[in-house]
């Protein structure tokens, strides 16, 4: 058996796109033993992966010296060595791929870059870059030429959806109370600040939804460093018997929050995937970028809307345009 270290120390959506590869890998039976090195944004989503052991890197990694870094790494995996170690990131990062020379690993590999390290094996992909095509076959792709095994063809037969708890069910259903009348989940933050629509903009659109009497409940998610935006969106529209605002536990406890309701409206980010992961009804609303690579296998119910028409996030009235033909 090999043991097998795969590198996805990023944002939650980056994992949950990684899931059906590292899946397939993991259903080879005896071939692999496979460990994630993750970090504290998307580590929860492996809790229930039977199987896949993980180990979780600080928020401040990458400000590490490498003599610091490379003792952290020794700590959180336990003092393991390793077969090989794969960057799954698709896209060259300087700084994933030092914590990928830095990792215990015979044989290391990462997609070509100019930054590579030496004693790094370059991987390439089929059309040289992972632009506009399903960001799922591209790390199925890597995984392919490093272990040279064949997973491409079973990714698509792999759920895309994180694994849940009977804590996280038992957590939104407290939380969110008894399920009566038709719900819609708003996840209005992302990870990075170029994906985040304005507050401004997402009030007014809220403050028409709540005219819908269409919708029982409104929920807008956050995370904790969401908590001042999510008071002053709750402050502003002033509708407790409607509005609810709601910070779930973990972001895999999110996806039992999401469950509970019957559409879902989001901007880029790691909520939006997990929504279309478990088939909830979701409208998308996106700030340009590459939609094919990272939204390829929606569905007829969900609507992802790449960009405004003069600017590169939609307008208030453009979002009530596509909300109410999607709705």
């Amino acid at each position: 058996m090999k043991s097998i270290l795969l590198l996805r120390p990023d944002k939650a959506g980056d994992l949950i796109k990684s899931l059906p590869a590292i899946r397939a890998l993991n259903s080879m039976g005896s071939n692999f033993e496979v460990h994630v090195m993750t970090s504290q944004a998307n580590h929860s989503i492996l809790k229930f992966e039977p199987a896949i052991t993980y180990s979780v890197l600080p928020n401040n990694w990458a400000e590490k010296t490498d003599e610091k870094l490379k003792s952290i790494i020794k700590e959180i995996t336990h003092n393991a060595y390793f077969d090989s170690a794969i960057n799954l990131l698709c896209d060259p990062f300087a700084d994933v791929e030092r914590l990928l020379n830095l990792s215990p690993a015979q044989d290391k590999f990462s997609v070509i870059s100019e930054s590579l390290p030496v004693g790094v094996w370059p991987l390439s992909l089929q059309k040289g870059t992972p632009e506009n095509r399903d960001e799922t076959l591209n790390i199925g792709e890597l995984l392919e030429r490093a272990l040279e095994v064949e997973i491409l063809n079973s990714i698509a037969f792999k759920d895309t959806s994180p694994k849940l708890g009977v804590e996280d069910f038992s957590e939104a259903e407290i939380n969110l109370g008894f399920k009566e009348g038709f719900w819609l989940g708003i996840c209005p933050f992302a990870g990075t600040a170029n994906r985040t629509h304005s507050t401004k903009k997402w009030i007014k659109f809220i403050a028409k939804i709540l005219t819908y009497s269409k919708y029982k409940k409104c929920i807008v998610f956050g995370a904790p460093s969401d908590s001042e935006t999510l008071h002053e969106i709750a402050q502003k529209l002033n509708c407790p018997e409607r509005l609810y605002i709601s910070i779930p536990s973990s972001f895999r406890a999110l996806g039992a929050y999401l469950k509970r309701c019957d559409q879902v409206v989001a901007v880029d980010s790691g909520p939006l995937h997990f929504s279309l992961s478990l088939g909830i009804p979701s409208l998308g609303f996106l700030s340009g970028g590459d939609h094919l690579r990272w939204f390829s296998r929606v569905s007829p119910k969900d609507k992802i809307i790449r960009r405004g028409i003069f600017n590169r996030y939609p307008s208030y009235i453009e979002m009530l345009w596509h909300f109410s033909r999607w709705a």
